[in-house]
């Protein structure tokens, strides 16, 4: 066979159940594309589908019941989990919603996956004992800022486990049993079980932190195993050998837990009963790496399934977070770390990533920024589902009826070569545009830039990089170290014209804030060198944030200064912000301070006003001033009438993100 990824493209036999590839959709569905529906809406069961269509062997369905054992209803629920699908799994008119579902993956000769959660038993207490809040703001906000499963569980924090009777047992597994069935007559083909991170039931009973048993069900690793033995029997035992069990779990435990070699134990005692183990980091956040806490080229979580893999289990090994580098992906089944794949943000991020398998492309993957926007943007809303890198994401399902064919062919100008250029230069050529994009610099990649000098910036210079390597694959005409003007756009002719020449820095109304020894953001990456010692950054936002650890990284003693209640308030609250405070921690030369009011600024320190309203000082060599951007509309502007169609695109129209500028840019172009 000569496509380069045959090994991970190549059938796998699972029984006698075969699946076309090695690729595994995660449960990573999309937790805003529905509204109130209790059954999958169309575009649920299109978002489902169409992974199935691009390629993924085996497509994982979100099943969660209207009102989850908690017995909290959705009007009840706070911030994104009251916005997520719930299915109301006792109206038999839903299973016919759910059977289309599944159907819509296997007509792509995918098999359809139903994940859903093992609940302890009703009315039975089992309670965690969490590290207090740090009482740093009010709400849910502050609250899922700071809370993480703590590093160990003292062994009397969880007693619940211990007076689970067999009784209780026993109907447990009955009712999963009864789950098990119901989905396979509704067309799905394996039932996935939730048990990573000390935090569902069957986790409780594998973790040796937590499960103090001393009967058959605790104490060795082979009784912590029998539980969830004990459950995957039955089911093969209602349901046949041919419907296939998925266990998701930590491929190791956080200090205090079990170890992956007590995984490749309790994979040893599963064979015959446990097909497929999904393999996750240890806590959730380390699961769904981001560019703080993972390199590239390196997945965190690929050698659990090598410790399986090497104990010679007979079990389906799929490794999961951040495996989006097909050659890497190829080398991992060739090598035979792993038996499968597992991702989800793969998918999201480039609607045709199988296919660029299946033809070859690793090299024309869309990248992932590991920024984690496509799980929340913000707890505050807005409730709608993005990816950075993906504009169609949230709207695939009716982007067709959005966007028509152009008519014919127009001559356009696109000016900037920033993201939000060269994106919308992309686009229109793929249109069928001719398009000429013009940069007033000698190299692409406008704001973006900064990410050639910051080793944590490591996904979003991918995306730069790949961006300009896609614009080359064009007919665009690229003009650098070109400053026009809307004369010279007239003289040629262009019947549209797209303004993408980004934002410029603002300089906040502080005494001193125009001094010689003040920076902006932007303009200290690659000059490190050229400030002084000690640092102030004012203004405590991502940029800010995210500043202030490069020159850290860089030798200087840094000090952010925030008049906000967090650092980096602005930044995804979920499985990113975490790994971001981990990172700064991590810099033995980073402070921050915040309710701190910036109210000064001279050659030698910077004066602020703190919580208390007390005025302090803080030495300081170099001031680097983040006060946001303003985009350049009143320049853009005036090159309105130099063209029939006029549009301003990224952070030109309004100061954003990666995702607002991918957006705009594939909107703009895609209108003419």
């Amino acid at each position: 066979m000569s496509n380069r990824y045959s090994h991970l493209l190549s059938p796998l036999k699972v029984g006698n159940v075969v699946l076309k590839n090695r690729m595994l959709h995660t449960n990573a569905t999309l937790h805003f594309l529905q509204g109130p529906e209790t059954y999958p809406s169309e575009q649920m069961i299109n978002f489902y589908g169409g992974i199935a269509k691009d390629g993924a062997a085996v497509v994982t369905v979100r099943v969660m019941p209207v009102v989850p054992i908690s017995g909290i209803p959705r009007k009840k629920m706070m911030g994104d989990m009251a916005h997520m699908p719930y299915f109301d799994l006792e109206d038999p008119a839903v299973g016919n919603y759910l059977a289309h579902t599944a159907e819509a993956i296997r007509f792509y000769d995918s098999r359809a996956n139903a994940a859903i959660r093992v609940w302890e038993p009703e009315g039975l207490d089992i309670t965690l004992s969490y590290p207090s809040v740090e009482a740093i703001g009010e709400g849910y906000m502050a609250g899922m800022y700071y809370l993480r499963a703590p590093k160990e569980i003292p062994a009397n924090v969880i007693k619940s486990i211990q007076e689970m009777t067999y009784e209780q047992i026993q109907n447990v597994i009955e009712d999963t049993v009864a789950k098990a069935r119901f989905f396979k007559s509704l067309g799905f083909d394996i039932l996935s079980m939730y048990a990573p991170y000390r935090n569902s039931l069957q986790a409780y009973f594998l973790s040796p932190a937590i499960n103090k048993r001393t009967d058959r069900y605790g104490g060795s690793q082979e009784n912590r195993a029998r539980f969830m033995l004990e459950i995957c029997q039955a089911i093969k035992k209602a349901c046949g050998q041919d419907f296939l069990t998925e266990l998701v779990l930590s491929g190791e435990e956080l200090p205090g837990g079990y170890t992956a070699e007590d995984v490749a134990a309790y994979a040893k005692a599963w064979e015959g009963a446990v097909d497929i183990l999904q393999l996750r980091g240890p806590d959730a956040s380390i699961a769904q790496p981001t560019h703080f806490n993972s390199k590239k080229g390196s997945p965190l979580t690929i050698r659990y399934a090598q410790v399986i893999k090497e104990s010679g289990a007979k079990v389906i090994t799929a490794p999961v977070g951040g495996y989006q580098d097909l050659d890497l992906n190829e080398g991992y089944i060739a090598s035979g770390k792993t038996d499968m794949i597992g991702m989800g943000r793969a998918f999201i991020c480039d609607s045709e990533y199988g296919k660029k398998a299946y033809e070859g492309r690793g090299e024309d993957v869309v990248p992932c920024l590991r920024c984690n926007k496509c799980h929340v943007v913000s707890m505050t809303g807005h409730w709608f589902s993005v990816c950075s890198v993906n504009p169609v994401v949230g709207m695939a399902h009716r982007i067709d009826k959005m966007i028509e064919k152009p008519s014919e062919p127009k001559k356009v100008a696109i000016v900037g070569g920033g993201p939000a250029g060269m994106k919308a230069a992309i686009v229109a050529a793929q249109r069928g545009h001719k398009v000429t994009l013009y940069e007033k610099t000698d190299i692409l990649g406008g704001q973006l830039r900064h990410a050639d000098y910051s080793t944590f910036k490591w996904t979003l210079k991918d995306f730069k990089d790949h961006l300009i390597r896609e614009l080359y694959k064009t007919e665009v005409e690229v003009l650098l170290n070109t400053e026009v003007t809307p004369d010279m756009i007239a003289k040629r002719g262009f019947e549209a014209v797209l303004m993408a020449i980004g934002a410029e820095p603002n300089r906040p109304d502080i005494p001193g804030a125009n001094g010689g020894n003040v920076w902006t953001p932007i303009s200290v990456y690659g000059r490190e060198k050229d400030l002084g010692e000690n640092v102030v950054v004012v203004g405590g936002g991502e940029m800010g944030a995210e500043t202030g650890m490069y020159l850290a990284e860089n030798g200087h003693k840094v000090t952010v200064l925030t008049r906000q209640k967090r650092l980096a308030y602005d930044a995804t609250p979920i499985h990113y912000i975490e790994m971001f405070r981990d990172a700064w921690e991590a810099l033995s030369t980073f402070s921050f301070i915040t309710r701190a009011t910036t109210t000064n600024i001279t050659e030698n320190n910077v004066t602020y006003t703190d919580a208390e309203g007390k005025t302090k000082h803080i030495p300081a060599d170099s001031v680097v001033v983040s006060a946001g951007l303003r985009p350049k509309q009143d320049e853009a502007l005036k090159f309105y009438g130099s063209a029939d169609r006029f549009f301003i695109i990224g952070d030109c129209r309004n100061v954003g993100n990666v995702q607002e500028c991918m957006r705009t840019a594939f909107a703009s172009a895609s209108s003419f």
